[in-house]
């Protein structure tokens, strides 16, 4: 039987000496050999993601000129999300994680070559695209839940936060140039040399995977011996009884949902908007993680911040705002504050807001409570929909100004409902 998880990791002795203060501060979770391992496979997973992400909606642009149709290859993305994403949960807490991230990860590399392989011999066609939207997306759906409920037993609770916002870190990172380097990558070589550059990043997350040494079986408290369905059922269970963790997953709808399916009109927003090419795409997307790098980087050197909601709270309406305002400018000296505006919001949200959740939910039902928030991020297309239908009917920036209406209209209503969370 597994044994039980402690609440510091069992390698906390590659921790040397007293934790600096400051900027290194936010860097004290990579002294631990396996979050740094794992931290290192986040970072070539990401840019493997924005690489991804950029090639599969600039293609999709591209063959359709159509941003309802780049709306729905990324919902056709997320409906794995939204079947097998909450079974993803019960897998993360039933199975080794470390064995299940290994064979996710050789999924994902196999995926990428395959769509790599038609679009290089140039015989890519639409429905190509939404089946390796799909496959990724399987991927991605057992990956998040089983990789973020592993955090907490390889830093322990005390770093949590500070791991969590390293994660933010890796991402947004690699947002800082890789998008602009895919973004002139494609406009010289095709698209086809993103979703290379993909497998082999994500190759190297595989590899990384190997390195961590911290098992990954189910806690010793789990019950055993019941049905998936049962197990699933005690998640939602604990969040229907849990009031706190239920406003949590509902707050995230703005930022997570509605927000976050800013990027989807991008395309749009660049070529009708800015007259620009894939190229600019990546600038902005990048310039977006100077945001996303600086906020994370705030929120990593603070360690355990107090009143975590309020935080969210104030996070959740800027991001709103800096939507609203997104949509009203058509000028790239304006566009760039923004999209800064926009990183810093969403990585303080995202960071505060997982770190409460994951503190306030037992080991043994982490890999369903992060299933369950995965649900916002697979509505994003959805809200996505919503908003394309609007471009392409009224133009890219009333799409833009009505979801940044809608994210801060979410956030203000749970703020005013439930007072409670600004002292949390």
């Amino acid at each position: 039987m597994a044994r039980s998880i402690p609440e510091k990791p069992a390698d906390s002795s590659d921790i040397a000496g007293t934790t600096s203060r400051g900027f290194m501060a936010a860097f004290d979770s990579l002294r631990i050999h396996d979050f740094r391992f794992m931290w290192f496979g986040q970072v070539s997973s990401a840019t493997a993601l924005h690489a991804d992400i950029l090639a599969r909606s600039w293609l999709t642009w591209q063959l359709t000129g159509s941003t309802v149709s780049v709306v729905l290859v990324n919902l056709v993305r997320t409906i794995p999300m939204l079947t097998l994403g909450i079974f993803a949960g019960v897998i993360a807490d039933r199975f080794d994680k470390k064995k299940i991230l290994f064979m996710i990860q050789a999924w994902t590399i196999a995926v990428y070559i395959g769509i790599a392989t038609v679009v290089l011999l140039d015989i890519v066609q639409l429905w190509h695209v939404y089946a390796y939207s799909l496959l990724i997306g399987f991927g991605f759906a057992v990956n998040q839940p089983v990789r973020m409920s592993f955090i907490p037993r390889l830093v322990g609770k005390d770093k949590l936060l500070n791991a969590l916002s390293l994660s933010s870190i890796a991402i947004n990172s690699t947002r800082l140039g890789g998008p602009a380097v895919i973004g002139f990558l494609i406009a010289f070589t095709g698209i086809g040399s993103a979703f290379v550059i993909s497998a082999l990043m994500y190759t190297i997350a595989l590899w990384t995977t190997t390195r961590i040494r911290t098992s990954g079986a189910p806690a010793a408290d789990r019950n055993s011996g019941g049905s998936v369905f049962a197990d699933l059922l005690e998640g939602y269970r604990f969040m229907g009884e849990n009031r706190l963790v239920l406003v949590l997953v509902i707050l995230a709808l703005g930022p997570l949902s509605f927000g976050h399916s800013w990027t989807m009109l991008l395309p749009q927003f660049v070529d009708q908007v800015l007259d620009a090419d894939a190229g600019l795409l990546g600038i902005i997307t990048s310039v977006g993680a100077v945001g996303g790098l600086t906020g994370g980087l705030f929120i990593a050197s603070r360690g355990n911040i107090p009143h975590k909601g309020a935080v969210m709270i104030g996070a959740g309406l800027l991001y709103g705002t800096a939507l609203m305002l997104f949509g009203l400018v058509t000028l790239l000296i304006a566009v760039i504050p923004l999209v800064i505006m926009i990183g810093v919001s969403q990585t303080v949200f995202r960071a505060a807001n997982t770190s409460t959740l994951l503190e306030n939910a037992p080991d043994r039902l982490r890999g369903r409570i992060v299933s369950v928030t995965l649900l916002d991020t697979a509505m994003g297309p959805m809200a996505g929909l919503l908003a394309g239908v609007i471009a392409d009917r009224s133009g890219v920036s009333a799409g833009l100004f009505t979801i940044g209406v809608i994210c801060f209209g979410i956030v203000a209503l749970v703020a005013i409902t439930y007072p409670k969370i600004r002292r949390i």
